[in-house]
């Protein structure tokens, strides 16, 4: 089968209706974009995140595509090109004739930008991770945190959990008995009387979209961070945007002077696939010197508090950003969110205590 990768074309409309539909009646969940309105723009002349769709077609039908996000990144001083391989849909998937394709798919991107990461993939055993590791990408787990606010609806609702019998019936026992309950007041107690306490002149101020302030933020911290994506206003504004509704921006002054900003999320989830129907608390992303990042998590905690959520989550890579979590009662658990990089990003990465969050990649679309 002769066949090419090229950009997504407006003549592609009809071929992609048809390859999603192909997709769809073997059960799988995910659609590849039929247009470029789907995808995030490019801004002449600003250094932001933007989307670009490829397709595998051999002339007559499409067999698979992926989305090419560009970025900058920034690793031991210097910034340079990367970008974040998403939505790889192979027919493959259905059909075996088509099983080269996935492997056409990433070859095709890695000829584009060499510097690639991909983020989420939901287990390193599913077949993405498991080929990037075959062609020589480093594949790891973002870790997991989470911390349990209202036992009731934790102990009924944790899908991921009440899978296992066993597990179950610990849950259901816990709830029954009151053991968890007693647990996360304690836990409470103990954090109001020995946790992190904000200082006095510190200032927290909630704004509906990240300021251009953030800029010089970024310029004196990002290299406390290793490798890390662009946090300067213009691309965070891009990634997490205004409209997004469910999120809430943090941004932090101490005497008067910048020190940190940090973005969270609240939802009220029905029939999530692990998280049921609860109403879930996230700490997305964020940014400060690592010695302001526990003032910087306190606040954002204190305002998914303020939700009356079930359950608090975050993926966090950097030290700094888990042991914050850490002291504010957070443990770690197994995670699903995978972040593999090309060799050519991971030899940038090398030494370096990484930056990725839910705000990178896909975002938090699934919180």
């Amino acid at each position: 089968m002769s066949v090419s990768i090229r950009e997504l074309a407006p003549e592609d409309e009809s071929a992609i209706r048809a390859f999603n539909s192909r997709l769809a009646g073997a059960g799988v969940s995910f659609a590849f974009p039929v247009g470029r309105a789907e995808l995030m723009h490019r801004v002449p002349g600003v250094e932001v995140p933007w989307q670009t769709a490829y397709v595998l077609t051999d002339g007559s039908a499409v067999h698979g595509g992926y989305i090419l996000k560009s970025e900058q990144f920034f690793a031991a001083g210097a910034g340079f090109a990367a970008g974040n391989y998403q939505l790889p849909l192979s027919e493959g998937i259905i059909d075996r004739s088509y099983s080269i394709v996935g492997v056409q798919l990433i070859k095709d991107a890695i000829a584009r930008q060499p510097c690639l990461y991909c983020l989420g993939m939901g287990s390193t055993a599913r077949p993405l991770p498991r080929l990037l590791q075959r062609l020589g990408w480093s594949v790891s787990r973002v870790p997991f945190l989470f911390r349990i606010e209202r036992a009731g609806p934790f102990t009924r609702e944790i899908r991921w959990l009440r899978e296992r019998r066993s597990l179950r019936v610990l849950l259901d026992l816990s709830r029954v008995s009151g053991v968890l309950a007693a647990v996360t007041v304690l836990g409470r107690l103990r954090r109001a009387a020995f946790g992190v306490k904000l200082p006095p002149d510190l200032a927290v101020a909630e704004l509906a979209d990240l300021p251009a302030e953030i800029d010089g933020l970024f310029g004196r911290v990002r290299d406390d961070y290793g490798l890390l994506s662009d946090r300067r206003a213009a691309a965070m504004q891009q990634k997490l945007p205004a409209s997004e509704a469910k999120l809430s921006r943090l941004v932090l002054h101490r005497s008067g002077k910048l020190i940190g900003w940090v973005v969270s999320s609240m939802s009220r989830l029905e029939n999530h696939a692990q998280f049921g129907n609860m109403t879930l608390g996230c700490v997305v992303d964020g940014l400060a010197a690592p010695v302001d990042v526990p003032w910087v998590t306190a606040a954002a905690c204190q305002r998914l508090e303020a939700e009356n959520c079930d359950l608090l989550v975050s993926n966090q890579s950097h030290p700094a950003w888990i042991s914050a979590l850490r002291r504010q009662g957070f443990l770690q658990g197994p995670s699903n969110f995978v972040l593999a990089l090309s060799p050519p990003l991971a030899a940038r990465a090398a030494g370096t205590r990484m930056h990725f969050t839910r705000a990178d990649g896909d975002g938090p679309i699934n919180l």
